[in-house]
């Protein structure tokens, strides 16, 4: 393959995309020593951070997901009925905050968001709404099997042994 019909992308996006091919196919064990030899050489031209901080120093761009386009309005401005749902749409939201390709008016509207989500509440609405009874079998087996697992703690071996005396004592 030569590089007459090799060009770099214009766009940002493409040149990163395009990075993490060339990325990729230097670590496979699968790719040839000449395919491996033309990744190291174009990674240079695409200039992969150079591409990052235009994306970065762009405030009009349009956002950085494809699936969403540009002007529309989307049922994003809407909070989620149900807990779970808050829950999510609220790791959606601080995730956002911190993404350096989202945009300062994306970032701004993720905070927003934020306040008007109450994610603890909804943690707490999630937790209590099943208060159906357990199998007592079941949670036996639970505490028996935290006891003797190597990945718990001490003290969550203590509070297993704790409960499970509890728990037959009850029943």
């Amino acid at each position: 393959m030569s590089d007459q019909n090799q060009t770099t992308p214009d766009e940002p996006e493409e040149r990163i995309n395009a990075a993490r091919g060339y990325k990729a196919a230097l670590h496979n064990k699968k790719v040839s020593m000449e395919a491996k030899e033309h990744a190291q050489e174009m990674l240079p031209k695409l200039n992969e951070e150079g591409a990052r901080q235009e994306l970065r120093e762009k405030s009009s761009h349009m956002p950085y997901h494809r699936h969403q386009r540009y002007g529309q309005r989307s049922r994003r401005d809407e909070i989620p009925i149900s807990p779970q749902g808050r829950i999510d749409a609220a790791r959606g939201y601080k995730a956002a905050t911190r993404n350096p390709l989202v945009s300062a008016e994306g970032r701004t509207h993720a905070r927003n968001m934020l306040q008007q989500i109450d994610d603890e509440e909804a943690r707490q609405e999630l937790y209590h709404q099943d208060d159906s009874p357990k199998d007592p079998m079941r949670v036996a087996a639970g505490l028996k099997a935290a006891r003797k697992n190597p990945l718990v703690s001490e003290k969550g071996h203590k509070w297993a042994t704790e409960q499970l005396h509890e728990f037959e004592s009850d029943n």
